[in-house]
């Protein structure tokens, strides 16, 4: 009997740049000795929405629906997007599940589905036609550590286990004992129907035995650029961001950084296996490990000819954090072309109650210092936290106007709270009682607060209105 097929799907449909949990699954598998199939929605010419764009007058105008605090508004959006028209025609859903489902090589025996949970009514359909076929089916993805999305996925008929795990030690041991018909629950985070009320609490902490990924199965003819994705490290240093979703799933919980020989090794083995010397630093915040930051400022350049990176950071008060305007300036000169950090908000009052761990003043001079180091600069930001009143957004406005030319996009969503984050248990009765589509601050809805609020969607679509300047192009629309 010949090596077990197993089929791959990827369902992080991004645009850009391959997944790098499916890089390193990929490897894991074909280091086991399995044949594998990797099914890309990309390959297959199924595009995913763009991220960012330059706006119009017109995307002020739907940001002014899109941003209403009004429960009446809120709730006629919510059921908007629950109708199927919206769900399979704007987010070619239907399209997609039948693109996969018309992908599955009929050799398989064995499909791993990589998902977000946004893509269970996807999930459902494949899973359905592989039941037919009597294929059984893994289901993994970063946020099944939450049981309640493991129970709603594991329900699905059709589906064997649920996977929420860091599983880079085990996966090859894992998919033996399934084939050998032996226990996999032995495995961390292996959900199935009757065995899903456990919470997973392993981490991976061995960094520097992570492989380097294999992009081979992904449609870079496709890609608008040849950018390689890769991690420094796993969660973030800081940690402490009370509304953080990030910091709760699969491999966010704790912070473990590859060390810098290893990092550089990696990235040099990559922009060899791919042959380009782009690069998106998908760390949650790249200095989190401020050696490792340093490093490639100074290494980089050594083994890429030209390199062009994009990364997030965390604008903290350490003394000592790499985001000082010297360091700045080396990054540039080393290739970094493009910043994003989370802004949120520009009272200090707010970012105490976050726990964000910095000032106004800090933040100002860090967009600054990014400006006069000729580095494209990306914010986020949202409206609607806890007890937001209109003086908080009024600072806020103030902040964006004085700072306009620092900024090149400015993410602005409206501000909700998940399960597992601080912040929910953090609600006080009150605010429990007005949580309404995840969101809390419905009593805030009075004239001053409105007006400020135009105020900052007025600055924020100006900002995005712009070009990006000619050395980030690279990444735009990435993020």
């Amino acid at each position: 009997m010949g090596a077990k097929h197993i089929t791959l799907i990827d369902l992080n449909n991004f645009s850009y740049y391959p997944t790098i949990s499916m890089g390193l699954v990929a490897r894991y598998i074909r280091d086991a000795g399995f044949s594998l199939n990797v099914i890309s929605p990309l390959s297959n010419g199924i595009k995913s929405r763009s991220r960012e764009k330059v706006e119009g007058k017109i995307d002020y105008y739907r940001s002014r629906i899109v941003f209403s605090q009004s429960r009446a508004v809120r709730s006629m959006i919510q059921q908007a997007e629950k109708l199927p028209y919206i769900k399979e025609r704007f987010l070619k859903k239907r399209k997609l599940a039948s693109t996969v489902i018309n992908s599955i090589p009929a050799e398989t025996d064995l499909v791993l589905i990589s998902t977000y949970t946004e893509n269970y009514t996807i999930c459902k359909r494949v899973v359905s036609h592989l039941k037919s076929l009597g294929i059984p089916v893994i289901i993994g993805g970063p946020a099944f550590n939450d049981l309640n999305h493991v129970a709603q996925f594991v329900a699905i008929d059709g589906v064997n286990y649920v996977v929420g795990s860091e599983i880079d030690a085990y996966l090859g041991d894992l998919l033996r004992d399934f084939f050998a018909g032996e226990d996999v629950f032995k495995y961390p985070g292996v959900y199935s129907k009757d065995k899903h009320n456990t919470v997973n609490k392993y981490i991976f902490k061995k960094m520097d035995e992570l492989p380097v990924p294999d992009y081979s199965d992904f449609p870079w003819d496709k890609y608008p650029n040849r950018i390689i994705p890769y991690m420094t490290g796993r969660g973030c240093s800081w940690g402490k961001c009370n509304f953080c979703t990030d910091v709760v799933l699969v491999n966010g919980r704790s912070y473990r950084s590859q060390s810098k020989e290893k990092v550089l090794s990696d990235l040099k083995a990559l922009s060899e296996q791919v042959k380009t010397n782009i690069f998106a630093f998908t760390d949650l915040k790249l200095n989190s490990n401020v050696e490792v930051w340093n490093s490639l400022i100074d290494g980089l350049p050594k083994i890429v000819d030209n390199p062009i990176w994009f990364c997030a950071v965390h604008v903290d008060n350490r003394k000592r954090n790499g985001l000082d305007r010297e360091t700045l300036i080396r990054a540039k000169q080393a290739g970094l072309t493009r910043i994003s950090f989370g802004l949120e908000t520009a009272s200090q009052r707010l970012l105490d109650d976050m726990q964000k761990g910095t000032t106004v003043a800090r933040l100002d001079q860090f967009v600054n210092d990014v400006k006069s180091a000729g580095i494209s600069l990306r914010a986020t930001m949202f409206i609607g936290y806890r007890d937001e009143n209109a003086d908080d957004l009024r600072q806020t406005h103030e902040f964006l106007v004085k700072n306009q030319d620092c900024f090149e996009r400015i993410k602005l969503c409206r501000f909700q709270i998940y399960d597992l984050t601080p912040i929910k248990s953090e609600l006080s009765p009150q605010e429990q009682q007005n949580l309404h589509a995840r969101q809390i601050n419905h009593q805030y809805l009075n004239s001053d607060y409105l007006r400020e609020k135009k105020k900052i969607l007025r600055i924020v679509n100006k900002i995005n209105s712009k070009r990006l300047n000619e050395d980030a192009r690279a990444f735009d629309g990435v993020m």
